[in-house]
């Protein structure tokens, strides 16, 4: 098969950019002849090989070894999504999907999932075990189901299952910067399930409206609905800037509410002006967040932010640097670890941080091999420790670090 060349694949991903936006991150608005595929959250692959009539078909085998340095007895590596086992090679994903892509005003999808992954993320949904007919036994391998129409050539509208465009991370990891996901990312849904009507308000302003369950949640806690919205602006194809929000009641106190809201900023300053280097970008991301007070917990804020940057030395060779912090007091929307029967975390406030570096190698458009090393630290014992999370008692660390090498291929 002949493959395009670097600078038509980049072309092809920026024209792809509207679509892209229905599996991963929020993607800049499709705007022609323009290259958006250095974007963080972004498949920058050439158009999809696996066609049959109006289906789009598409495969993903994202496989790792990990390896974490506190070395954990029970082999659970925690806080994390990605690569969640210690000194064991494992899938981390698995997908096969279908999409209706060849229809003029009728689109879905369809994806399956399967993975270590796929516990991680799906495991903090706690609202499927209220009352039956939902429950993650029926749910937790499908990591989209949604049909939509297109009412005009910029406007449509989907419902179903569909992922979250809060954080700057895309929930396919081959589409991100960095192989595990910073804490703004982890901590803010992966999905929701709802209805959702986008468009492009003008050619560098896209809009999405949301009206969901919940807070990561097939079914929802109380009898209220989740809203929310995303914008995206591309002034030009050298910069990104998004804001997303997220509200409603999402805690099983239903006379709490919480109002959710990120914001990020990415920047390609420069291009081909370095030798040996063919650009560099940055993402600058801040997330705030107000809950309101309830009957058994007052009122607090949460928030954090993270920087990333990358080098592109070629199209097959990158470098990425990352650091994010979080602070969420009252431990609202960290994740909770696994841990052992009758063990719990320390009542102190929680602030945890992050930093990563990723090598990236990429011998065709399909294959992604990568290398990472990654430190976590936090204000209370949080991190997996040798006594592991799931043993009794639960033991828990204030700092860890662990590397990852992985696998990825993707049509």
């Amino acid at each position: 098969m002949v493959m395009p060349s670097p600078r038509a694949r980049r072309i092809m991903g920026a024209a792809l950019c509207g679509a892209a936006v229905l599996g991963g991150a929020p993607a800049a608005s499709a705007q022609e002849g323009l290259d958006f595929g250095w974007l963080n959250g972004t498949n920058d692959q050439p158009e999809a090989p696996l066609k049959a009539g109006p289906v789009t078909w598409s495969l993903l085998i994202d496989t790792y070894y990990g390896y974490a340095f506190n070395r954990p007895s029970d082999h659970t590596v925690f806080p994390t999504t990605t690569a969640p086992r210690h000194n064991e090679f494992n899938l981390n994903l698995g997908v096969l999907g279908a999409e209706i892509t060849g229809l003029p005003d009728t689109f879905g999808k369809l994806v399956l999932q399967t993975g270590n992954y796929v516990d991680t993320v799906t495991g903090t949904d706690a609202t499927v075990g209220r009352g039956a007919f939902s429950s993650l036994a029926s749910m937790r391998n499908v990591q989209q189901a949604y049909v939509g129409q297109r009412l005009t050539p910029d406007l449509s509208i989907k419902m179903g299952l569909f992922p979250a465009f809060i954080g700057i991370d895309s929930y396919w990891p081959q589409e991100n910067w960095n192989y595990t996901h910073n804490l703004l990312s982890d901590f803010t849904p992966y999905y929701l399930m709802g209805g959702a009507v986008e468009g492009n308000l003008r050619p560098d302003l896209k809009a999405q409206f949301w009206l969901v369950n919940g807070w990561q949640s097939i079914s929802q806690f109380g009898e209220g609905k989740g809203f929310g919205w995303s914008l995206n602006w591309t002034p030009s194809d050298r910069l990104s800037l998004t804001h997303n929000f997220l509200g409603g009641n999402f805690e099983a106190d239903q006379s709490r509410t919480r109002y959710y809201s990120n914001h990020s900023v990415q920047w390609k300053y420069a291009e081909n002006s370095v030798p040996g280097i063919t650009h560099m970008a940055l993402v600058a991301a801040v997330d705030y967040a107000y809950n309101t007070a309830g009957t058994q917990l007052p009122a607090t804020s949460m928030g954090g932010a993270a920087l990333l940057h990358r080098i592109a030395f070629s199209d097959q060779w990158a470098l990425s640097l990352r650091a994010s912090v979080y602070s969420d007091p009252q431990k609202l929307v960290a994740a909770a670890p696994p841990l052992a029967v009758g063990q719990s975390l320390s009542s102190d406030p929680l602030t945890t941080g992050e930093v990563t570096a990723t090598l990236d190698y990429k011998p065709s458009p399909w294959l992604l091999h990568r290398l990472e090393v990654r430190h976590d630290m936090a204000s209370i014992p949080y991190i997996a420790g040798p006594g592991g999370v799931t043993a009794t008692p639960a033991d828990l660390r204030t700092s860890g670090t662990r590397a990852v090498i992985s696998s990825t291929l993707r049509f």
